[in-house]
């Protein structure tokens, strides 16, 4: 599948990007069409959108994500958090998804300051982010929920993809404070 990748800063997002990445999500979970009409993200405004594009340039996938320092186990880390992950349907099944994030990886490796990528998620898509080079880690995210506006902790699963740092650095089975909303 021919498509290209782009990483574009939030603040540069035109309104027509916007739209298109908003019908993305849409398309990718339309049992959430009413929220995903008004904004691409929930929770933090990501720093970045990578996203993959047909010859016309169509959003096909697309993630958010932005840099923070967590405390994980008493320790300072700098993540960079990801969000609203989505390929569209149309695109499912063919190494997409996956593609996005290895074109995340590429792209967080030019970033020296960020030791790891943190996400969490469903139980039934661990395996995909597996692929993908995520490790999940034992420990629970604890976060302001955007919705509720109360923080929470959230033992949901738990994956990490070392960058500049490794594996053997992230403090096992503690407790992530995101210091904010999640991505």
């Amino acid at each position: 599948m021919n498509l290209t990748a782009h990483v574009t800063p939030r603040a540069d997002l035109t309104p027509e990007l916007e739209a298109g990445l908003r019908a993305l999500l849409i398309a990718a979970y339309p049992q959430f069409a009413d929220f995903w009409a008004g904004t691409s993200y929930w929770g933090s405004e990501p720093e970045w959108h990578l996203w993959l594009a047909d010859p016309a340039g169509v959003p096909m996938a697309q993630l958010g994500c932005g840099r923070r320092v967590a405390e994980v186990g008493g320790r300072e880390v700098t993540l960079v958090g990801v969000g609203g992950v989505a390929t569209h349907p149309a695109v499912q099944g063919r190494g997409v998804g996956l593609r996005l994030l290895r074109e995340l990886h590429a792209f967080l490796r030019t970033l020296p300051d960020v030791e790891f990528t943190f996400l969490q998620c469903r139980e039934e898509v661990v395996p995909f982010y597996e692929q993908g080079g995520f490790v999940r880690v034992l420990g629970a995210a604890q976060y302001l929920d955007p919705d509720e506006g109360q923080w929470v902790t959230d033992a949901g699963p738990t994956l990490i993809l070392p960058m500049h740092a490794a594996l053997r650095d992230w403090p096992p089975g503690e407790t992530v404070d995101l210091r904010g909303t999640p991505w």
